[in-house]
């Protein structure tokens, strides 16, 4: 049974297979017919009209022309369109690296100046907007300083608008009624311009300025220059933060010890203080009209007070002149009766030294002229030599006050010049990187405590000889050079 199965199942696949072969051999013969045909049609074709090689060699020129002119456009557009989110991403991954606040501010410049012509940073700081550095697309490598570039933040430019405001601007340049001012002081002739603040801690610190040549659509990315902006003024407060640690865990220096640092300081500053001679001639006293001392301070041996004293008489034209060293001809200080006793504590130590290092004095050789004494009457700064007046005060005050304001501008001067003689290549650095605070901020700001305790209150209330000194002394007249983070002056300095 089984035999006959498979014979009759082989059969029907043999036959299966001859009907499917018979199918494709008519195909096939019906192919090859139209083949044939088509070839016969063909060769009539072409002997009734011959190809022309001129013909084909256009048509393929045309081609070629079409698909280079397809691929030229495709790169045009590709390079008129604006940078892509690559760019932002590396930019603010280079700021977030950065551990100090100069850095992030220099990494700012370099990011934001792949979306701009030209990019420079303005620092906010009593009530000025100050030019910091500028950095332009053709290279931005150089980083160059612009710190005599100044706005108040009262003029109508694009960089003070936006820091008043608080927020970004953008616009066509010249269309604020002092932007003619910023042009002539950055250069060139931008066509649009933008600004965008970095506020840290609720405050504008700083302005990123920007500007193109082109006026199109896509000639400066906002969107990229507020996102850089954020970034950094977040990496700014973070530093400021990471630098600040380290400062509140020290202990407040004692008194004493915050007193021996000017003293060892005037020893060994030179410019501001030259010793006097020890030949010190009877003549040269009556030149000057007097030495005076403060008072309770006359060395042991002192001739008796017997000495007549002149009456007290007002005096307006003649400044009081201070002994730079004890000299063997050293006068009396007679002591003024109408004097009273200071209300407010001096650095009393630095005279001690001077009192007990004197040696007896010689008899007064000249009548001395009465001292005229404030209510706080002992000086704060270093001595001065015989004959030199003090220069002239920024600010107004009356001839009672002049004498606090000139000991306090002196006092401020050997406590930064202390700062410059023990830090000459962290100042050095600081210049030249513009971050003079965040270098010595453990410095300043222990001679700033310094300065708040020995000046008399009445004087710090109207200037800030301390600040004035930091610019003049260490920043060299250009506060942008002390820093991002620098706090500015305690009170307005004209």
């Amino acid at each position: 049974m089984s035999e006959e199965l498979e014979h009759s199942l082989q059969q029907a696949i043999e036959t299966y297979l001859n009907d499917r072969l018979r199918t494709i051999d008519e195909q096939l013969s019906r192919l090859q017919t139209e083949v044939s045909e088509a070839l016969a049609r063909l060769r009539e074709s072409s002997t009734a009209q011959s190809l022309d090689g001129s013909t084909v060699s256009a048509a393929i020129f045309a081609h070629l022309q079409t698909a280079r002119g397809q691929r030229l456009s495709g790169a045009t557009a590709a390079s008129s369109a604006p940078p892509d989110a690559a760019h932002i991403k590396r930019a603010i991954q280079e700021i977030a690296a950065q551990q100090s606040q100069t850095d992030v501010l220099k990494s700012l410049l370099i990011g934001a100046v792949e979306f701009a012509d030209r990019v420079a940073l303005f620092v906010t700081k009593n009530d000025q907007a100050i030019g910091w550095r500028v950095c332009k697309a053709s290279d931005p490598a150089n980083l160059e300083m612009i710190g005599g570039v100044s706005l108040p933040l009262s003029a109508e430019t694009i960089v003070t608008r936006a820091a008043r405001a608080r927020a970004p601007l953008s616009g066509s340049a010249h269309a604020d009624s002092e932007d003619a001012v910023l042009m002539d002081q950055l250069g060139g002739s931008p066509a649009v311009v933008a600004a965008v603040p970095l506020i840290v801690r609720g405050k504008v610190v700083a302005v990123l300025y920007a500007d193109s040549t082109s006026a199109g659509a896509n000639a400066i990315n906002s969107d990229a220059l507020e996102s850089l902006a954020g970034v950094a003024s977040m990496a700014v407060n973070l530093v400021s933060i990471q630098h600040a640690a380290p400062v509140q865990q020290q202990p407040v220096p004692a008194t004493e010890t915050a007193v021996s640092q000017p003293q060892a300081a005037e020893s060994a500053y030179e410019p501001e203080v030259e010793p006097a001679t020890s030949a010190v001639a009877t003549e040269s006293v009556d030149e000057v009209s007097r030495v005076t001392q403060p008072l309770d301070s006359r060395p042991e041996g002192a001739a008796p007070e017997s000495v007549s004293v002149a009456p007290p008489v007002t005096v307006h034209a003649q400044p009081v002149v201070e002994a730079a060293e004890p000299t063997s001809a050293a006068v009396e200080e007679p002591q003024s009766p109408t004097a009273e006793a200071p209300s407010y504590t001096a650095p009393a130590d630095q005279i001690e030294n001077v009192a007990q290092t004197a040696p007896p004095p010689s008899p007064p050789v000249a009548e001395p002229a009465p001292v005229f004494t404030s209510q706080y009457s002992t000086p704060l700064g270093s001595a001065r030599r015989f004959g030199v007046s003090e220069p002239e005060l920024p600010i107004e005050v009356s001839e009672d006050e002049r004498r606090l304001h000139n000991d306090a501008r002196r006092f401020a001067r050997l406590l930064v010049s202390e700062i410059k003689l023990y830090n000459e290549p962290k100042v050095r650095e600081g210049r030249s990187n513009g971050d003079l605070y965040d270098r010595l901020r453990e410095d300043i700001d222990r001679s700033r405590q310094m300065y708040d305790k020995r000046v008399a209150p009445p004087v710090a209330a109207r200037h800030d000889y301390f600040h004035q000194e930091l610019v003049n002394t260490l920043a060299e007249g250009d506060v942008a050079k002390l820093g991002l983070s620098y706090p500015g002056a305690a009170v307005g300095v004209s």
